[in-house]
């Protein structure tokens, strides 16, 4: 028993009844924000296509851009403060969607190169320019190859790979692939000696890879390159590695494959191809999709390679709960390669890609992601955005929540450059279309702050069951001690009724009828004072009583006064048509102003005395009358010794009542005056509301 009495003081105490709303209100509200703030400033439309380089490594960024003057197109380079440094105009045409320009530094030193890729008609030019150094490589119109164009459109798209010396003069090589749309050539893998202007290609292929990477995969040094390929199926043509299939192929830096490429056939086949490493083991990650209805071709999946493109383990994205499309991105993080799926789901997978962490797609739309160090702490982020969401979200390599903002960008390429201001501040410039925003990842210095709103939740909603709990306390005592009071007026009125006076008269009456032999007189009278002292004392813990059991009683009462006072007055009792005689009045409401008007008024009188009482009702009130045609309270007043008691404990009673009532109870007392003003008694009113 004792420890169900513990139990019992346990969950009625005021901490506890906090916990239940508390768990309630914590469930519904939103987190306080994250551990990361994201700033986002706009760009006008017009700097949109802007790129941030540091060119002469003075650890602030120079301004690129590219445009359309008369006659030449041109690349504008400026400082922070949009002044010009220099203007490169070109006699041929640039086109973005044929290729970006990039920078690189060829020559390893503190000057970087601007590399732009011009074409007139179907002849591809490279220009490089090292603005700052004026002995640097300065190449205009240096002719490469032929490139496809249909209808005026050029339809080839070059890729940077990026920059190697391959035959140790100190000067770097540009790698790149040129991939080809509705037609057969050029679909290669080039690479440029800058310093000799030499063109190196590796064999025609009917399907070459897009965006390359190039990595050291075998440590020897030297780089391989492998991106992504895709069965876009433009033409049927017999070539070495067609483009109706997808191809994991490997290059050296040499433009050889590494190893026999590998055939995925089917038309819209994808695999996108990245570098893994981990506890000892070098590969490839290989991501397999396809867009065909073709229900013949190979299900998507993930796969890993070895070096020398053995096939060591596979999982379909079915079997990991993924939809029939997923991107990877493979993160190297603290030295250590990690590997994300983005679906439905995002997931990491380890080296036997099993899933060590999934977490819900914020995004039922399709999303771009990239790998960009947001914060400048040497880890690259996961950026995430959806195009139909117009949001942007960042997570860390565990897949933690870093920020998110609303961003809108009109272009399908996401581009992002490092920004240094001349105060040496860091941002992220991304460039998607005609939009531009620069991002700034920084501490959310006031996040754990967030957390005081738990506790602080918490002490209010005790602090409030504490207050209602007090209140309720408060309320109780305050009806308890009004229930004291009402049992004390209730006793008091007893008292005041059973009026030494009375009772010694009432008895005298019945005695002389007594002695008059008119017994039966006697006995109904005796009945009635009985009935009348057992109404009292039966009542006595009641406040409320029907109008009939009020009627009853007064009644018996004026019996009684009738028999002191023979034919000194008579009593009339009229209830209107619309009152119900079960509606609730105070207990002894009449009989008080019935007794005080034959007491001060009719008592004074010698004969002809009337007494009226009436019950209207009016709307919420049920009003009672109680008339007398007495002498009037101003001469009661001269000739009663009477201390108003009753009349006071009547008001005090009904006050008392009202602190509990919704409406009022009122009660007036008036003169009855007649035409000249003379006063011919008194009137009582009484409303009582009724529920």
């Amino acid at each position: 028993m004792k420890g169900v009495s513990v139990l019992k003081k346990l969950i009625y105490s005021s901490g506890f009844l906090a916990l239940v709303p508390v768990v309630i209100i914590l469930y519904f509200i939103p987190s306080f924000g994250t551990k990361f703030k994201l700033q986002v400033e706009p760009v006008p439309k017009n700097r949109a296509n802007y790129v941030y380089e540091d060119l002469n490594s003075d650890s602030i960024s120079e301004i690129v851009h590219s445009g359309k003057g008369v006659p030449y197109y041109h690349v504008v380079i400026e400082n922070n403060d949009l002044q010009v440094y220099d203007q490169w105009n070109f006699q041929d045409s640039i086109d973005t969607d044929l290729s970006d320009f990039f920078f690189g530094n060829y020559d390893n030193d503190k000057f970087k190169e601007i590399y732009a890729f011009t074409y007139k008609d179907d002849s591809l030019f490279l220009n490089i320019n090292e603005f700052f150094d004026p002995h640097g490589v300065s190449l205009n119109r240096c002719y490469i190859t032929k490139i496809c164009v249909v209808n005026k459109k050029v339809t080839s798209i070059i890729f940077p790979a990026g920059f190697y010396d391959t035959n140790g003069d100190g000067k770097d090589e540009l790698f790149f692939s040129i991939q080809t749309g509705f037609g057969m050539k050029p679909r290669q893998l080039y690479s440029f000696d800058i310093a000799r202007k030499e063109l190196k290609s590796s064999q025609y292929l009917g399907e070459i890879c897009q965006f390359p990477h190039m990595v050291d995969t075998d440590g020897d040094g030297r780089p391989e390159i492998f991106g992504l390929t895709v069965a876009s199926g433009n033409f049927k043509t017999p070539v070495p590695f067609i483009d109706w299939s997808a191809w994991l192929m490997v290059f050296g830096d040499d433009l050889k494959f590494k190893f026999p490429p590998v055939e995925f056939p089917g038309l819209t086949n994808q695999l996108d191809i990245n570098y893994y490493s981990n506890s000892g083991f070098k590969g490839y990650i290989v991501t397999h999709n396809t867009g065909s209805a073709d229900t013949t071709v190979l299900k998507p999946r993930i796969m890993l390679f070895t070096l020398d493109g053995k096939k060591i383990n596979e999982r379909l994205f079915s079997d990991m709960g993924l939809n029939t499309f997923a991107n990877v991105e493979v993160l190297k993080s603290k030295n250590t390669y990690r590997i994300y799926l983005f679906g439905n789901d995002l997931l990491e997978l380890d080296g036997g890609l099993k899933i060590i962490n999934r977490l819900k797609s914020p995004f039922s739309s399709y999303i771009y992601h990239s790998a960009v160090d947001m914060n400048f702490d040497g880890e690259q982020e996961l950026v995430i955005y959806s195009p139909s969401d117009e949001k942007l979200l960042i997570y860390n390599s565990a897949l933690q929540k870093l920020s998110e903002c609303k961003l809108k960008v009109t272009g399908i390429r996401m581009r992002f450059s490092h920004f240094s201001s001349k105060n040496h501040e860091n941002k992220i410039f991304l460039s998607a279309g005609d939009d531009g925003y620069f991002l700034q990842l920084k501490k959310n210095n006031y996040f754990f702050l967030g957390y005081l709103t738990y506790p602080g939740i918490y002490l209010l909603v005790l602090l409030f069951i504490i207050l209602i709990k007090r209140i309720n306390t408060l309320q109780v005592v305050q009806k308890e001690s009004l229930n004291r009071r009402l049992v004390t007026l209730q006793l008091q009125g007893i008292k005041s009724q059973l009026d030494p006076h009375f009772t010694f008269n009432t008895l005298n009456s019945i005695a002389s009828l007594i002695y008059l032999e008119d017994r039966e007189l006697a006995y109904d009278y005796m009945n009635k004072f009985t009935h009348l002292l057992r109404g009292l004392i039966n009542d006595a813990e009641r406040i409320y009583r029907t109008l009939g059991e009020e009627l009853e009683f007064v009644t018996t009462y004026l019996d009684l006064e009738k028999l002191r006072f023979g034919n000194k007055f008579n009593y009339e009792i009229h209830i209107g048509q619309n009152v119900s005689q079960r509606e609730q009045v105070p207990k002894l409401v009449l009989h008080t102003f019935a007794e005080n008007a034959i007491k001060h008024g009719i008592m004074s009188l010698n004969e002809g005395g009337i007494l009226k009482i009436k019950a209207e009702k009016n709307k919420d009130y049920l009003i009672l009358f109680v008339e007398d045609n007495g002498i009037g309270r101003t001469k009661a007043e001269g000739q009663s010794t009477s201390t108003g008691k009753g009349l006071r404990l009547t008001g005090e009673f009904y006050d008392i009542l009202n602190q509990i009532n919704k409406k009022p109870i009122k009660h007036f007392i008036t003169d009855i005056q007649d035409n000249d003003g003379s006063v011919i008694g008194t009137r009582v009113e009484v409303w009582v509301p009724v529920e």
